[in-house]
């Protein structure tokens, strides 16, 4: 039986407060790519059906839409294949879309997805542990 516990203090800090530290940077970028770079992407995908219904779905000029726009956009960018095969991403827009911002959408959906698994195998770990 783990009991996280008997862990010294400051890794029971580190160990609780890691996944929000990571998941807020990807945060963090994720806010930074939407405030620096949405027309860029929004203009990436003049032809791709997906991605226009993307815009469609969340529709709003404020900024909590445009920032789930972005990050469905990196969803598609980042795994294209399903929507190409579906017709509704030109594989030529995804190969000229601009290598700078793919790479912060890698970082920001990296950082966001370990500060969730590190959330999850936190919770796990307190249920083994009998914490409640």
């Amino acid at each position: 039986m783990i009991d996280i516990n008997s862990w010294p203090l400051y890794v029971q800090l580190a160990f609780g407060l890691g996944p929000f530290v990571i998941g807020f940077s990807g945060g963090g970028i994720l806010v930074f790519t939407t405030l620096r770079h949405y027309d860029r992407i929004v203009s990436s995908f003049p032809n791709s059906r997906g991605v226009q219904n993307v815009l469609r779905i969340f529709a709003n000029y404020g900024f909590h839409p445009r920032s789930m726009q972005v990050a469905a956009i990196a969803g598609i960018v980042l795994f294209p294949r399903m929507c190409i095969r579906r017709g509704e991403l030109e594989p030529e827009e995804v190969r000229n879309f601009p290598p700078e911002i793919k790479r912060l959408m890698v970082i920001f959906t990296t950082l966001l997805g370990v500060g969730l698994a590190w959330v999850a195998l936190a919770v796990v770990l307190l249920k083994l542990s009998g914490g409640n």
